[in-house]
């Protein structure tokens, strides 16, 4: 097997054993991923203007159904493998060639039936309608795609090296905007604008698959013991991720039976401009899976430690973030969108950008328990929190539409993050970082006040730069992260476990 990386690595009796990434790699394969995505996300959001601002709020409302029903079915596409073959490359446990070449014959099998049960399921719920239903059958065939994509993961998550990745998600993007750009241009129908759904996870495949060639061999093996082995020990982490899918997408499918498609097409607006920046959280999950999995088995206190800090940088990524959306919500719908979107869509992004944050610590802590193999716990808990979440979405997004959905959404996430946080704690010395949410206020009060004292005067981009930009400063001269903690991690070792130095100096 090709190694290029920086990872630590063994032989044990021919399999390649991956130990923890050093920390100069993590931030890498972090800052690779963060600053492609930033390109990727300024044209998804012209992407997402362009379309909206053409199909008006009910098209749009029959475009954001058939992706969002189609999204249910996005766990089927991956099956949990991915995080198990991880996990068992970095403890020791498997082959990782053979564990991918294995998992892409599991999904040579079944791509196809998947995209085609998606299609008819779909054409039985929404046979009403005629945009809905073509556009599901379109966006269906890209399941096929996206399944085979999701095979090479695992090597890019167990080698810290996501350069392929950015680039399949930043081409996925452009693609996607030239697309858009030419249907608007041509005054396209409704269902063209399906097409382009496609567009991310071909990029993806043809990517990811001649990066991972040069690792390691990708072709596929089909083996029926090992792949129901592999199927076997990824079924909770199966059902974990169906359940969360599901958990992420129910508001929007039950919005479009109980809503009408104008409130659907409002809450796809304000879902797509929230949680676009969840791609921070995912690109820091990518990065740290491997190491979460190691330490926990190595070093209980030094895991507790690693997510404790994970948590906090959600934290100063994610407070502001509610914050400041919450603030400019009616100038950021109505820059995106357009004024038809700002009556209901500006409360509904408010409602998502406080989710999102939420999210954001859910996430690492919800890592750190899988990581603890407590995958058990954390099925009961999306159960309940499905349970709870579908409910919600009945009594609420019935009578207030889209802003109803993201109440309902808000409201879950915190109750999700309060058990999950508990339940963390009783497996590991890990403690919530609630103090370090209390040193990011004064940062987060001086951004706010700006934003609130600008938003009416310039344009919200630059009023969001403004804030962002006080949000740094105070930061780096009262804290938390203040410059003499920044220098100090520079200067650091970058294959340094220890972060004593860095706490002390905080």
């Amino acid at each position: 097997m090709s190694n290029g990386s920086s990872r630590d690595h063994s032989s044990v009796n021919g399999h390649v054993t991956l130990g923890p990434a050093s920390k100069r790699s993590m931030a890498e394969a972090f800052a690779v991923q963060l600053g492609t995505r930033g390109l990727g996300m300024a044209a998804s959001m012209v992407t997402v203007a362009l379309t909206t601002r053409y199909l008006g709020p009910e098209s749009y409302g029959h475009l954001t159904t058939a992706i969002v029903f189609v999204g249910l079915w996005a766990s089927l596409t991956e099956l949990g493998i991915g995080a198990v073959i991880v996990r068992r490359a970095t403890g020791g446990g498997g082959n990782l060639e053979r564990l991918v070449r294995v998992n892409i014959g599991i999904s040579v099998v079944y791509s196809l039936p998947l995209a085609a049960l998606t299609a008819q399921t779909g054409w039985l719920v929404y046979r009403g309608s005629d945009e809905v239903t073509q556009m599901l059958l379109i966006i269906s065939a890209g399941l096929t795609v996206t399944t085979l994509a999701s095979c090479f993961e695992p090597v890019f998550l167990a080698y810290v090296k996501f350069r392929a990745v950015a680039a399949a998600d930043l081409a996925g993007r452009l693609i996607s905007l030239g697309a858009t750009v030419f249907l608007v241009y041509y005054h396209a129908d409704v269902v063209w604008f399906a097409v382009v759904q496609l567009a991310p996870p071909a990029a993806q495949l043809v990517i990811q698959y001649v990066a991972a060639r040069r690792i390691i061999d990708v072709r596929p093996i089909l083996s029926w013991s090992e792949s129901v082995q592999l199927l076997s020990e990824s079924a909770s982490q199966t059902l974990v991720l169906i359940i969360a899918i599901a958990y992420w997408r129910a508001d929007g499918v039950i919005l479009s039976l109980v809503s009408t498609s104008e409130q659907v097409g409002v809450y796809g607006l304000a879902y797509s401009l929230a949680f676009t920046v969840t791609a921070v959280s995912t690109f820091y999950l990518s990065s740290t899976l491997s190491t979460t999995t190691s330490l926990f088995a190595r070093d209980r206190d030094a895991f507790a430690r690693f997510v404790e800090r994970g948590v906090e940088a959600m934290l100063f990524i994610g407070v502001p973030i509610a914050v400041i959306g919450s603030l400019l919500s009616p100038h950021i719908v109505e820059l995106i969108g357009s004024s038809e979107f700002v009556a209901d869509g500006a409360p509904t992004l408010s409602l998502l950008c406080v989710a999102v944050a939420v999210s954001f610590l859910t996430s690492v802590i919800s890592q750190a328990v899988f990581a603890a193999h407590d995958q058990a716990f954390l099925l009961r808990l999306n159960v309940a929190n499905l349970a709870a979440n579908i409910a919600l979405n009945f009594i609420l997004a019935g009578r207030f539409g889209a802003v109803g959905a993201g109440m309902a959404l808000c409201t879950s996430e915190v109750i999700g993050l309060l058990v999950v946080s508990w339940r963390l704690s009783r497996r590991s010395p890990f403690r919530m970082s609630w103090l370090y949410m209390l040193r990011l206020l004064p940062s987060v009060l001086a951004s706010a006040a700006v934003a609130y004292l600008l938003r009416d005067l310039l344009p919200v981009l630059v009023v969001v730069a403004c804030a962002a930009g006080i949000y740094l400063i105070s930061n780096l001269v009262i804290g938390p992260v203040k410059l003499g903690v920044v220098r100090q991690m520079m200067a650091r070792n970058a294959d340094a476990e220890d972060d004593s130095s860095v706490e002390a100096s905080r």
